[in-house]
C-alpha cells in the first residue's frame, strides 16, 4: 500500500519530544517513515547525535527538497533521502523507526517482520491497535520490537487514554480531539478485527 508521509510538518518542540521519547542516542539509527522534508532526520542527527538518519518519502518533490536540505546543510554523509515506498524499504539497520501517518491493515506484521529485535517504533495519536506501548509522551506512543500484543480492549484503550474508559469513550475522545486525523473508519474496522466484539 503506498501512503505518503503527512502534509502538515512537526514542529522542532515535538520532534524533540518524539526523540527524546524514544531515547535516541549516538549508536542510533533512525529511520522517518515519510518523511517530508527531512527535518525530524536533521534533528535526530544535530541535537540527538545519531550515527546515521534515514528518511523515506514517496512523494518525489518532497524527497527532492529534503535532500537538497540535508546538502545544504552539509549532512549528506549522515543523513539519506529515499525516494520509495516505505512498505518495500530495507529497515533491516533501524533501532528507532517513526511513522506519523495511520495504521493500515498488516502494519503490525509487517514491521513485526521488517525491524530488528530491539528497535523502537513510534507513532503519532495512536499505537498500532492492540499493540501496548513501551512508553507515551502525548501525542508520540513509543513500541518496543517484539510488538507485545493484548486481546483485553479495556487494558489497550486504558494504555491510550491514561485512564480507564470504555471503546465508546474512546472514539468520542479521538472525536472531539482537533489534531486527530487518523481515518475513522479504518480504526474502528481494526478494533472489531483484533477484539472481536467488545
Amino acid at each position: 500500500m503506498d501512503r505518503l508521509g503527512p502534509e502538515d510538518y512537526q514542529s522542532n518542540r515535538h520532534i524533540r519530544k518524539l526523540l527524546r521519547l524514544a531515547g535516541a542516542a549516538k549508536d542510533d539509527v533512525f529511520y522517518d517513515l515519510g518523511c517530508g522534508r527531512g527535518q525530524l532526520c536533521v534533528l535526530a542527527v544535530k541535537e540527538f547525535g545519531v550515527k546515521k538518519a534515514v528518511g523515506i518519502e514517496l512523494h518525489r518533490g518532497r524527497a527532492e527538497k529534503a535532500a537538497a536540505n540535508v546538502e545544504g546543510l552539509g549532512l549528506s554523509g549522515r543523513i539519506e533521502i529515499r525516494n520509495e515506498d516505505f512498505m518495500g524499504s530495507d529497515l533491516r539497520d533501524a533501532t528507532i523507526a517513526y511513522c506519523g501517518t495511520y495504521e493500515a491493515e498488516d502494519d503490525v506484521s509487517h514491521f513485526e517482520r521488517e525491524l530488528p529485535l530491539g528497535s523502537r517504533f513510534v507513532t503519532l495519536f495512536l499505537p498500532f491497535v492492540g499493540v501496548v506501548p513501551t512508553s507515551a509522551d502525548y501525542p508520540f506512543y513509543m513500541m518496543e520490537r517484539p510488538f507485545r500484543v493484548t486481546k483485553d480492549l479495556s487494558f489497550w484503550i486504558s494504555k491510550v487514554l491514561f485512564r480507564k474508559a470504555s471503546v465508546g469513550e474512546l472514539y468520542q475522545e479521538l472525536d472531539t480531539d482537533r489534531e486527530y486525523r487518523y481515518d475513522k473508519r479504518t480504526l474502528r474496522r481494526l478494533v472489531k478485527e483484533r477484539f472481536g466484539d467488545a
